[in-house]
């Protein structure tokens, strides 16, 4: 009664692990304060890898695993300070409802191995996603084990920013000895600026909270990647995971054996990088801008997947993808200031406590290549009638996919359409549940590289907006003609 649904988009039963890596020493990204601490400080790296798993043995992995993260009162706090709500009016729905909700999946088990035959790839391909403002590395699920059963991995990144509602983070003590830090979401009523790095009001940053925590979010992206890539390609022993309460599993099946030629799982090339709201904003982010450390390599990205992006934290006009000709002529710049450059959006921190770079190295040199990055932003019918917004984020996406039919709309979806909240347990309804398929279906298809496809046999539309009444402003309130799950193809 209290489980989310099951994943129906491919054979393949869905295993989950939650892995940490420690960050030592500490990293201090930008300079927003919370009283006298910093409040943006990278102590260790989680993420929750949904996978093809292995439950074929006499003794099959225990199955179901919380939605809601512990401990309870830790994310019930977080749930307050994000919705600004009272505790007494929320508490009974965390303690009596949320506390029960379990993910349909198998908790630590082994890695399936690909059968490396016509009808598996050789290795799994790997997905990076991000959640938004408010999410968690369990708010996705739906979407991520219906991804994992098509299989693939997907690693769901906790961001530890203060976006979340709330995570348990590892801090270490003098002695090095760990100790639990609850970390909950941040409001930007909660930051104090220094008199010389406050950003208020600035063009160039826009929301400097949010340009800071899209520098923290870089960082925990390529830890995150390179720990894992680490671990498929070297095996156990020589790598920085930890699972996230020491539970023993099964490091072998996620590394190649003595008798494979590869590894089981695709980290050095045609990563999908995915992402919801200001995850969404996350993925433009990153794949705009250079690592920012000359440690990072850059991420082999070949599609990127993103939900309702939230534009508004980056910088104006852009994002433009980053292109080896624009670090190239960023790395002129800095060692002659005779180049002339062009203001751009958002730009990684190129060292740990810088603010975001605003500038485009590629000025008068050419559009960037987009010709081997494939795109799919997949909006709500909320985000697509935000005239404003929506019309950057048709800019946008011309300028990352010319190609066409790289943006659709899902008609009666809502901003968290994309997340599991609108299909928990009790409160789930036929309109959310024929939501989220439809975005599966759309989601799957595209990393199946068979989009054009799946349309065809979708019920597709123009966009035509009729206006349905007022709002409490005296504003029009508007939505899109056609029933719900139509698919409308910008």
């Amino acid at each position: 009664m209290f489980s989310l649904d099951n994943p129906t988009s491919g054979p393949h039963p869905v295993g989950a692990t939650t892995f940490v890596v420690p960050v030592r020493p500490a990293r201090v990204v930008g300079t927003a304060k919370i009283g006298q601490q910093p409040a943006l400080q990278l102590e260790e790296v989680a993420f929750t890898a949904y996978y093809p798993a292995h439950v074929e043995d006499a003794a099959k992995p225990k199955k179901g695993l919380n939605w809601l993260l512990r401990p309870v009162n830790q994310s019930l706090r977080g749930f307050v300070q994000f919705g600004r709500v009272s505790a007494w009016l929320i508490w009974p729905l965390v303690y009596f409802f949320g506390a029960f909700i379990k993910i349909p999946v198998h908790i630590n088990a082994p890695l399936l191995q690909p059968r490396r035959d016509s009808q598996d790839p050789s290795e799994w391909p790997l997905v990076i996603f991000s959640h938004g403002l408010g999410g968690s590395r369990t708010a996705y699920s739906q979407l991520c084990t219906n991804i994992a059963a098509s299989g693939r991995v997907v690693l769901a990144i906790e961001h530890r920013d203060g976006t979340g509602h709330a995570v348990m983070s590892r801090t270490w003590d003098t002695s090095g000895n760990p100790i639990m830090k609850p970390i909950l979401y941040i409001r930007e009523n909660d930051i104090i600026w220094e008199p010389d790095t406050a950003q208020h009001d600035s063009e160039d940053t826009p929301l400097p909270l949010r340009a800071q925590q899209l520098a923290f979010r870089h960082h925990e992206i390529y830890i995150a990647y390179t720990a894992f890539q680490e671990l498929v390609t070297k095996g156990h022993g020589k790598h920085s995971l930890e699972t996230v309460d020491n539970t023993p599993i099964d490091w072998a099946s996620w590394s190649a054996d003595a008798g494979s030629k590869s590894p089981p799982i695709r980290c050095d090339r045609d990563v999908t990088l995915s992402g919801h709201s200001f995850g969404g904003c996350t993925v433009f982010s990153l794949l705009s801008t250079k690592p920012p450390l000359k440690d990072y390599d850059r991420l082999p990205v070949t599609k990127a997947l993103i939900f309702d992006p939230w534009l508004e934290p980056l910088p104006i006009p852009g994002p433009s993808p980053f292109s080896s000709l624009a670090h190239e002529v960023e790395s002129v710049a800095s060692a002659s200031s005779t180049v002339s450059l062009k203001e751009n959006p958002m730009s990684a921190a190129s060292a740990d406590n810088e603010a975001p770079s605003t500038k485009n190295p590629v000025a008068e040199q050419g559009r960037p290549n987009t010709a081997n990055l494939e795109l799919l932003v997949i909006n709500s019918e909320k985000f697509t009638i935000w005239k404003d917004h929506f019309a950057r984020l048709q800019g946008v996406v011309q300028e990352w996919a010319p190609q066409g039919q790289r943006l659709l709309t899902v008609v009666r979806s809502q901003h968290p359409s994309f997340s599991d909240f609108l299909v928990l347990p009790v409160i789930r309804t036929k309109s959310a549940r024929t939501l989220m398929g439809t975005i599966v279906a759309l989601s799957v298809a595209f990393l199946d590289n068979r989009l054009r496809e799946e349309l065809r046999v979708r019920k597709t539309r123009e966009m035509e907006v009729r206006v349905v009444g007022k709002k409490p402003d005296g504003k029009p309130k508007r939505e899109l003609l056609g029933e719900v799950g139509d698919v409308i193809v910008h």
